[in-house]
Formats: C-alpha cells, sequence, structure tokens
C-alpha cells in the first residue's frame, strides 16, 4: 500500500515581518525591518544605520549607530541606544602622514543616571612626551566629565553627534600642545538608570 505523502510546510509563511523603530530620541523613525516567526525571537538584534539616514544632513554619513530591539508591540519592533562610533574610513582620513594621537577611554555618567563609555582620540601634528599625553587625557577627562554631568542621556549624545563636545574639548587640551582636532570616537551604553533613579 502507498504512503500517503504529507506536503511540506513552508517555513516562511509561519514568519512575520516587524518594522524596526529608531528609539524616541531619534522620533521613532522606520530604520529596517526584520522576520521571525516569534515577536520574543528579535529582541536583543541589533541594527546599523547612521545619521545621514536619521537626519538627511550627507555631512553625517560618517557617524553610526547601532540601536537594539527592546520591545515588540504588534508589527513594530522598539529599540534602544546601543553604542555610537565613527566610521573607520573617517578615522583614516583624520590621520596624515607624521601625525600622532592620543587614544583615551573613560566612563561618564549622564544627570539621568545614565553610564556610557567614551572613546576618544586626539590627533596631534607631531610627537610629544608622556606627561603631554597624560595632561591631554585629565582635559578630556574633566570635560567628558563635566558636559555629562550637566546633560541628560539625549542632550548628551545630541552634543556629541553635532561636534559640540569635540570642539569642546578641543578648545580646552589645545592650551596644554597644539591640536589637529579631538574626535569622539565611540560611545557605548554600560548601564541604564534604575528605576529609582530614573523617577
Amino acid at each position: 500500500m502507498a504512503r500517503k505523502r504529507v506536503a511540506a510546510k513552508d517555513p516562511w509563511k509561519a514568519k512575520s515581518w516587524y518594522t524596526i523603530l529608531a528609539p524616541d530620541i531619534f522620533e521613532k523613525k522606520e530604520i529596517g525591518e526584520t522576520v521571525s516567526d516569534k515577536p520574543e525571537k528579535i529582541m536583543g538584534r541589533k541594527i546599523e544605520t547612521n545619521m545621514k539616514e536619521l537626519t538627511g544632513d550627507l555631512k553625517k554619513s560618517h557617524i553610526k549607530l547601532i540601536f537594539r530591539i527592546n520591545e515588540v508591540t504588534g508589527e513594530n519592533a522598539h529599540t534602544e541606544f546601543f553604542r555610537q562610533e565613527l566610521s573607520r574610513s573617517y578615522l583614516r582620513s583624520q590621520i596624515r602622514r607624521r601625525n600622532s594621537k592620543v587614544d583615551s577611554i573613560f566612563n561618564v555618567r549622564t544627570k539621568d543616571g545614565y553610564t556610557l563609555r567614551a572613546s576618544t582620540s586626539a590627533i596631534l601634528t607631531t610627537r610629544i612626551l608622556t606627561s603631554q599625553k597624560k595632561a591631554i587625557r585629565e582635559v578630556i577627562n574633566q570635560e567628558l566629565t563635566t558636559i555629562s554631568m550637566n546633560n541628560d542621556f539625549a542632550q548628551f549624545l545630541n552634543e556629541v553627534t553635532t561636534g559640540k563636545v569635540s570642539t569642546e574639548i578641543y578648545r580646552k587640551a589645545r592650551k596644554i600642545y597644539p591640536l589637529k582636532r579631538v574626535e569622539v570616537t565611540k560611545i557605548k551604553l554600560v548601564k541604564k538608570p534604575t528605576i529609582k533613579e530614573a523617577a
């Protein structure tokens, strides 16, 4: 007796598409789509975009933003900020032959309780002494701490992406040694505020 064939199920028919939205600080703009058979499976997924896509400003295409899905409602996947960084090609373009740089990494805390890890690069036209590097790092740390403490998370991120933080650090650090420029190369979320801190 011949066995009855069972039609194979198409796994794609059981899956749904979800529209990925940027966080509130970026006006919940649509930044992509993702697919899954269950909404809980897309929790934690990361998506990369850039400031040009979010703002329309061509001059900010080198600023990359990585968001993480933290909530799903219906067909919408909401995200939170995870990391902001400058593209490698942009950073390479800032370094010329005989240039040197002072890289720094500091943890800072915003007025509303977000802990962020900030990476910076101070670019110089010549080599400098270790003591000068230390002094430049101290200025950068002091300025980042002051700016973050006086701004909430959304304001601080805006200060970084508009270049205001880099400009302020450059203005202070160049008093130690003539700098070519200062870049905040990366901002990463380390810890969100607790419910008590956010209240």
